[in-house]
């Protein structure tokens, strides 16, 4: 024996289903995306550089955050993390993997950093934003880590 839903009935089910699904809570794990993505504030433009210009330079912020110079010290690039490596300091050796082989790190959201002993060792980078001087002064004194001398005599005090 089949036994048929009314129309009505599968019209308020569906109503009642739709309703739920745009009340529902966001879960932790959405909300981290959400907030992890947001990089409005994050100083620079958003930029690339190029993965073999990469020469091991880079200085960490916080768990999620470092500075990166590619090649040289005058160029400067901010690189925000998907989500924090606790151990991000104490790492040795850091490398980037470019997914689209176009051989740059961009601010486009398909490259990560590759963190040895890190599980996934591979994390996505959400932003990567070209730092004036002022700028890479600014981020290291908020975080409490030297400027270079250069740009410290060159940086206004606040």
């Amino acid at each position: 024996m089949l036994i048929r839903t009314p129309c009505i009935l599968t019209v308020i089910l569906s109503a009642l289903t739709a309703g739920c699904a745009t009340t529902a809570r966001t879960s932790p794990t959405q909300a981290k995306l959400a907030n992890m993505t947001k990089v409005e504030n994050l100083p620079g433009k958003p930029g690339c550089f190029w993965k073999s210009n990469f020469q091991g330079d880079w200085t960490v912020l916080n768990d999620s955050t470092l500075i990166v110079h590619a090649p040289l010290p005058r160029d400067i690039y901010v690189v925000k993390l998907f989500e924090p490596v606790a151990t991000l300091s104490f790492k040795e050796g850091l490398g980037f993997d470019d997914r689209e082989h176009t051989g740059q790190i961009c601010n486009n959201g398909d490259d990560y950093l590759l963190v040895p002993g890190w599980q996934p060792p591979q994390v996505p980078i959400v932003a990567v934003h070209r730092l004036t001087m002022t700028e890479q002064a600014e981020l290291l004194q908020a975080a409490g880590k030297p400027v270079p001398r250069a740009q410290a005599s060159a940086t206004p005090n606040n």
